[in-house]
């Protein structure tokens, strides 16, 4: 008896996540309606810029990872420390730009409903961390506004974590290669996962504001 009602609770919660997810992608749809031609621009841009950016950092590590395969310690230290420099330099930029569009979100009406971050797309188990407490505190947000800048908090708390790990490793390469190359390798997923999120949030947000310059 007492089975047969979990079992019950169980395919009820099962089904309400299934009709929640589909009513949340049907919503988001009727959002993407609003966007503007020069919003869509915006965000192309703005993926372009990063994409450029990220593929330096890639270009740096992939050059130490060869030289360090072909026993060229010392160039593949310089390429390294300069591809930690650039992810250091990087993330205090997208740190403000992060501020910038919780401000921003306040001035939209309404928000479109946001997602919180996955762990699943991170690999450095910090910020893998701050996507499960990300995803806890999302069900006890009541609007949208505010599980934006929720998410947005957490966001940003990514890209400390990443300047973080990113000087430590730098730090600690000569002496303990092995671990500090790991972390860099998680690093270099993760700065692009948490860039990823910051250009859906920036979608997000300009989908909001153009619905509501619309109505």
């Amino acid at each position: 008896m007492v089975w047969g009602v979990v079992v019950c609770l169980v395919m009820l919660c099962v089904a309400l996540f299934v009709d929640g997810r589909r009513r949340e992608q049907a919503v988001l749809r009727d959002w993407e309606l609003a966007l503007h031609p020069r919003a869509k621009q915006a965000l192309a841009a703005a993926r372009e810029q990063i994409q450029a950016d990220l593929a330096v950092i890639d270009l740096m590590y992939e050059g130490a990872q060869e030289r360090r395969h072909q026993g060229r310690t010392l160039d593949a230290l310089r390429l390294l420390d300069q591809g930690c420099l650039l992810i250091e330099d990087y993330c205090p930029t997208m740190l403000r730009s992060v501020a910038a569009l919780s401000v921003l979100s306040r001035m939209a009406a309404a928000m479109a409903p946001p997602r919180p971050l996955r762990p699943r797309d991170f690999r450095l188990r910090q910020i893998e961390g701050l996507a499960l407490l990300n995803q806890f505190i999302h069900q006890f947000v009541v609007t949208a506004g505010e599980r934006f800048r929720v998410r947005l908090y957490f966001l940003a708390r990514g890209f400390r974590v990443l300047v973080h790990v990113v000087t430590r490793a730098r730090r600690r390469f000569r002496e303990e290669p092995g671990p500090a190359w790991q972390d860099l390798t998680a690093a270099r997923h993760d700065v692009r996962s948490l860039s990823d999120e910051w250009l859906e949030s920036f979608r997000l947000l300009l989908m909001s504001l153009a619905a509501e310059r619309r109505s």
